[in-house]
């Protein structure tokens, strides 16, 4: 093994090769730029599988598949023809037919630049070869290659961050220091951030670059000018608040003196003096029927003033508005030769009257509605619940059975809903800005008892590759989450 490599890269490189073992001939390791994707892949075909054909690419923007193709099988067989006008898998079992190759390890550094016929060829070469066949490809994003089980790269945690700094660097600051640790919180983890530290750079020398007397009288003089300035501003901007509260006082006084609205009682005088008029008018014109035009004139009146005397006090004008309209009506009353239909016209008036003073339900139901409307925007749904609380409680020598690593919540819902799983756990990570969810069988005591019930899955739950992850690494996950 390469004698430059934290703890927790080399047991991912355990992880890669017990991956290969279990039957997964292509494994994509994923991961952000600068987390040592490259640096892993060398150390896993230095240290794994050394009686293997290796061979060891990294893919730039200028790579053909013609020339990876030729490289590929120049690494598998002696001296071989490699025929340009076939595809990878043709070249491959025309080689093995003529000489069998023995078991072999491809590692593909840059996944990014592969083409989508290399990347068919890959995949139907790692399912049919004939021999043993193992292809690592790296890549900066997941599901680049279909049929591929992608193993992500995390990056690394405060103290190993520390930890590989001092194995490249002889003198490191202390720990407290502050400019040291605001380094490592801010290069989150990311070990090509973390080699670029430069210990001069980082150095603040207070006794160097003094300001001279000059400078600082200059300096001064530039800061006392200034509050001066803002002194002065706000001075002027204190007068011309003062100059329009002393306009707004002098409006306020020179405001005309309201007018007093009549009053009910006021009203009722101006009535009875009509009403008076009314009577007499009556008295004249109708000799024949009088006792009869005066009675249904005096309920008439009386229903005018019953509700003329219900009228709420702070309604002047509509009072004077309906003593207008029953003079009006009085006068049509008094001119009109014929008083027959006297009583039917009188019977108008309160009909108008009583309009005015209807009361308005409209008011009182929208008013309630707007007062249940706030019961219906404070109702919330709330989600499921995740088991990060469970992880964090249990031992870190436990193992998980990983089943699914997915960002869509109703995606896992509905993956233990189709396969009734009694003993699930899912696990909520926050993974480069987004939120993952990961549904495990847990707990297992040890890697033991997670082969055996791996053994008992069933066909669809096997078809999906699961594989085993301690439960300190899920928490490790959690706990960078939070």
């Amino acid at each position: 093994m390469q004698s430059q490599i934290l703890p927790s890269r080399a047991a991912l490189v355990d992880r890669i090769a017990m991956q290969f073992e279990y039957g997964q001939s292509l494994i994509c390791l994923v991961g952000n730029s600068g987390l040592g994707k490259s640096y892993l892949a060398e150390s896993f075909i230095t240290d794994k599988y050394s009686n293997f054909s290796k061979a060891f690419l990294q893919l730039s923007a200028h790579s053909k598949d013609v020339d990876i193709i030729r490289q590929l099988m120049e690494h598998t067989f002696r001296a071989p023809l490699v025929d340009q006008k076939l595809s990878l898998t043709e070249n491959f079992f025309v080689l093995n037919s003529e000489q069998p190759a023995e078991p072999c390890l491809w590692v593909l550094d840059g996944a990014r630049h592969l083409s989508d016929e290399l990347i068919a060829e890959l995949q139907n070469l790692a399912a049919r070869a004939p021999n043993t066949l193992y292809i690592l490809v790296t890549a900066q994003a997941p599901n680049l290659l279909p049929n591929a089980l992608d193993i992500h790269l995390e990056p690394l945690s405060h103290a190993e961050s520390k930890q590989l700094m001092r194995m490249f660097f002889s003198e490191l600051p202390p720990d407290d220091d502050p400019i040291f640790a605001t380094f490592i919180s801010e290069a989150r983890g990311n070990p090509s951030v973390l080699l670029d530290w430069q210990q001069a750079d980082q150095q603040l020398d207070l006794r160097a670059n003094m300001p001279s007397k000059g400078k600082q009288k200059h300096f001064f003089i530039g800061a006392f000018s200034f509050i001066i300035t803002l002194c002065l501003v706000a001075a002027l901007y204190n007068k011309q608040l003062l100059d329009m509260l002393h306009i707004k006082q002098g409006v306020a006084e020179q405001s005309p003196e309201l007018l007093l609205e009549p009053t009910v009682l006021e009203a009722q005088a101006v009535l009875d003096e009509r009403l008076s008029a009314v009577q007499t008018a009556q008295a004249e014109v109708a000799n024949k029927d009088s006792h009869k035009d005066n009675e249904s004139d005096t309920q008439a009146v009386t229903a005018i003033l019953g509700a003329l005397l219900t009228i709420p006090t702070d309604s002047g004008p509509i009072v004077e508005d309906k003593v207008t309209e029953i003079e009006d009506s009085k006068a049509e009353l008094i001119d009109t030769k014929s008083l027959t239909d006297n009583g039917e016209q009188l019977s108008l008036i309160p009909e108008v009257t009583q309009e005015v003073y209807q009361p308005d339900t409209e008011e009182v139901t929208s008013l309630e509605v707007a007062q249940s409307i706030p019961e219906i925007q404070n109702e919330q749904i709330s989600g499921a619940a995740h088991d990060n609380t469970w992880f964090l409680s249990r031992p870190d020598s436990e193992w998980t059975i990983q089943l699914l690593a997915v960002t869509d919540k109703k995606v896992a819902r509905e993956f233990i809903n189709q396969h009734g799983l009694a003993n699930f756990k899912v696990a909520e990570v926050l993974r480069n800005g987004r939120t993952w969810w990961f549904v495990t069988l847990a707990p297992y005591a040890s890697l033991e008892d997670a082969k055996v019930a791996r053994a008992k899955l069933t066909t669809d739950l096997l078809a999906a590759k699961p594989f085993f992850k301690q439960i300190s690494q899920i928490k490790q996950q959690i706990q960078q989450s939070q």
